[in-house]
């Protein structure tokens, strides 16, 4: 049964040579969506255009009222990249200093890299943002990581929910073609089920899907990966749609091992 409907609603104009001149456009192309009353799911792109997708949904819903669960390699808060005010690496710092999202309803999963480091982990701490590194998933799994993130996103008491998944959080082995890749990430089997969970058990009003760039994987690994976390992503929106919560549901109809009673 079809739950709703995908639209493509078209591309944004980027600016090869801005960053800040693309966010505009793209601020604009999400906002119309956002205003149309239909869930926004942006396919990018470098990680900048976090701050235009998420902009455009505190503009309808409310700065500090949108929590962001975001999965990444990187916490993407460095106060400038390169001499750069907005950038792939600098876009949660400028949505938590400007006030469109708090610190304490930003959950970043997967961590992966030199960064953060010390300094940033500091501003991460002093501003209540929520992190799980590899090996917490490593030492706990992805099940009980999955309950304790759906648990601090329910003590929020925040109503809207957007969802960040930077593709680069898996491992390099099953995604090669990434903006940053990064070895020793997440497995499809922890990063699938946890996006599913999180958009059947979360009111979800906004989603991107950043970094792939299939240019660099000769293969076709990297783009299927990514369909298949964009496609978990949906199928549980449709599941909450549907009214299923349960981030572990499985259907009865699957439980059975495939054993057949036999015919009388």
């Amino acid at each position: 049964m079809q739950e709703f409907m995908v639209v493509d609603y078209g591309d944004a104009a980027v600016d090869n040579w801005s960053a800040e001149r693309t966010a505009v456009a793209v601020h604009h192309l999400v906002r119309q969506v956002v205003d149309a009353g239909v869930i926004p799911v942006v396919i990018g792109g470098d990680h900048s255009l976090m701050y235009a997708d998420v902009v455009a949904v505190t503009d309808k819903y409310g700065k500090g009222k949108v929590a962001v669960v975001h999965w990444d390699a990187h916490f993407d808060g460095i106060p400038l990249l390169f001499g750069h005010y907005l950038t792939h690496g600098a876009m949660v710092r400028r949505l938590i200093d400007e006030g469109h999202v708090k610190g304490e309803h930003f959950i970043q999963i997967g961590l992966n890299s030199y960064k953060p480091g010390g300094s940033d982990l500091d501003w991460m701490r002093q501003n209540g943002v929520k992190y799980r590194f590899m090996h917490e998933i490593d030492a706990k799994g992805w099940r009980k990581v999955l309950k304790e993130v759906l648990a601090e996103v329910e003590a929020m008491k925040i109503k809207y929910v957007f969802l960040s998944l930077d593709t680069d959080v898996l491992d390099m082995a099953y995604a090669p073609g990434m903006g940053t890749p990064e070895p020793g990430g997440m497995t499809p089997r922890e990063l699938f089920p946890m996006l599913r969970g999180v958009a059947a058990a979360t009111n979800v009003v906004g989603v991107e899907m950043v970094e792939l760039n299939p240019i660099t994987d000769t293969t076709y690994l990297s783009r299927k990966s990514a369909y298949m976390a964009l496609r978990e992503i949906l199928t549980g929106m449709a599941m909450r749609k549907k009214g299923i919560t349960d981030p572990f549901y499985v259907d009865p109809k699957l439980k059975d091992h495939g054993r057949h009673q036999p015919q009388q």
